[in-house]
């Protein structure tokens, strides 16, 4: 995978109206069955979903955009979005590959995104092998840097990672969030309400404040995980996406989109996935 670098702005409107996807899992073939869900298809209904929404000026894709590290997935990602003629920025999660591995994709590896009013930073939480997520010393000083520009210019910072920078309340998945998360959080905590934090990984919805700064998960675009659950446990809602407004004098609103014109089946007694 491509590393994050350089800076995309965005020709958006006083309002800027960004979609955050997240672990789509694609697989290496077309019609790849994650927990008995079609990962394509899944995020086929997603994309009308999308669709749908009037003056979406970006995507943002939180990460485990592949299932397998396969270079298909990434090509198949990437095409499936073109049709929304909306520009997308994408993260790396722990299914993904590694960095560097695959060329053709680095437009979309954008490290900052400069909205009309608000700046969106990128930060890389992968670690090659694990599953549980770490922010390596030169993204610490990205955030810091991000962080005394926005405190500077008071320009509010959208910050997107994979993994949560803290626990959710599953009691597997908090063994996986940003080891160092709590440093991150206290980078960010000087903005205070003016920081929002949006993460993958977790497959579902949640909001919190931590520090002053709010911080969201999303749903991912497949499968989907129960909430408060102590072990790998499946939920039955359907795939979804977030929808953020973000306005002029700092403001936010923000809300989760979910599918249904169509109906994905889970298989219940999944007892996890590599």
């Amino acid at each position: 995978m491509t590393g994050l670098s350089g800076e995309a702005t965005l020709n958006a409107s006083p309002v800027c109206r960004v979609i955050q996807l997240s672990d789509t899992h694609l697989m290496r073939d077309p019609g790849g069955v994650l927990v008995g869900i079609d990962t394509d298809r899944s995020l086929a209904a997603v994309c009308r979903l999308i669709a749908q929404q009037s003056g979406i000026d970006a995507l943002l894709l939180t990460g485990d955009l592949a299932g397998d590290e396969s270079e298909s997935a990434y090509s198949r990602l990437r095409d499936g979005l073109a049709a929304l003629q909306v520009p997308s920025f994408w993260l790396p999660g722990n299914h993904d590959a590694p960095e560097r591995r695959y060329a053709g994709f680095e437009t979309h590896f954008k490290r900052h995104i400069r909205c009309p009013h608000w700046d969106i930073l990128m930060l890389n939480t992968q670690r090659p092998g694990e599953v549980a997520g770490c922010l390596a010393e030169a993204e610490l000083k990205f955030l810091a840097s991000a962080v005394e520009r926005s405190l500077s210019n008071r320009r509010p910072l959208l910050v997107a990672t994979h993994h949560p920078l803290a626990g959710v309340g599953c009691q597997w998945l908090d063994e996986q969030v940003v080891r160092n998360g709590a440093e991150a959080l206290s980078i960010l905590e000087p903005l205070g309400e003016r920081a929002v934090v949006i993460s993958g990984h977790v497959h579902q919805e949640t909001s919190q404040v931590h520090n002053g700064v709010r911080c969201f998960t999303v749903p991912s675009t497949c499968v989907q995980f129960a909430p408060g659950s102590q072990q790998f446990r499946v939920d039955d809602l359907a795939p979804g996406c977030r929808l953020l407004e973000l306005y002029e004098d700092g403001r936010f609103e923000t809300q989760v989109l979910r599918v249904a014109d169509e109906s994905f089946p889970v298989d219940c007694l999944s007892t996890g996935y590599a």
